[in-house]
């Protein structure tokens, strides 16, 4: 709320259209009072009928308008720095959340939250792109990354961690919930043949997962899913593997 706010903030903190119209009204009000106050003291004689008229028409005719163009050029700034703080958070080609962003709500989470953490790897994707083209390479990542924001699903955080790989983390799910929900995203992907052409493209993909139990940074537990990762990929790809159970 506006009212809330510091004066600065107020000044800058029009987020929609009825934030904007307070704000003509509260610069429309202020003017009039400054107004009134200035042609009061200066004024030969004082806040005279004569004097009221001229002090209170040019306030109410400038005030307006001014606070309503600088009002909407407010809001604009807003909205685009909204967009631009989208932009940031999420990976422009899967809508998953970016890297770095998906660090920040991991933080934000706390130290000691419990919960599973879950890497996936496109199998053999240079090959995919070797023989199909990156156009199908991009549409199989697509793919993988809106079977992954749905399988993690409720309460799960997804990310595109970096070129073909994945990163989610399931805040207080086990890991044996976790390995449920995990092979259930490597099956979905698994039965789905993508269109590329003439030709119906399977892909599949492998997964470790690790647990935090708050004992151990998120750092230690992704590696530790990475080495599940690892073996999954060592193991014969498209399956899962969890930390401690190569």
């Amino acid at each position: 709320m506006i009212l809330g706010d510091s004066f600065g903030d107020f000044m800058l903190a029009i987020r929609n259209s009825g934030q904007k119209w307070f704000f003509v009204a509260c610069v429309t009000v202020v003017s009039l009072a400054v107004s009134w106050i200035v042609t009061g003291l200066t004024a030969p004689d004082g806040l005279s009928r004569a004097a009221l008229v001229p002090s209170t028409l040019a306030p109410l005719i400038i005030a307006p308008v001014a606070s309503y163009w600088a009002a909407c050029r407010l809001l604009e700034i807003h909205i685009l720095n909204e967009k631009l703080l989208n932009l940031a958070a999420h990976d422009q080609m899967t809508s998953l959340y970016s890297r770095d962003h998906f660090f920040r709500l991991i933080a934000g989470l706390g130290n000691d939250f419990q919960g599973s953490f879950l890497l996936a790897d496109i199998d053999r994707f240079k090959l995919i792109n070797d023989t199909h083209g990156h156009q199908a390479g991009d549409e199989v990542i697509r793919f993988v990354a809106g079977v992954l924001k749905e399988g993690v699903q409720p309460g799960g955080i997804a990310a595109r961690f970096g070129g073909e790989e994945f990163v989610a983390c399931l805040p207080d799910v086990s890991l044996m919930t976790a390995m449920q929900k995990a092979e259930e995203i490597r099956q979905a992907i698994g039965a789905q043949a993508l269109p590329v052409g003439a030709e119906r493209l399977l892909c599949s993909v492998s997964i470790g997962l690790g647990y935090h139990d708050g004992s151990r940074t998120v750092e230690a537990v992704l590696r530790e899913a990475d080495e599940a990762l690892y073996a999954a990929k060592h193991g014969g790809r498209n399956q899962v593997k969890s930390a401690g159970r190569f």
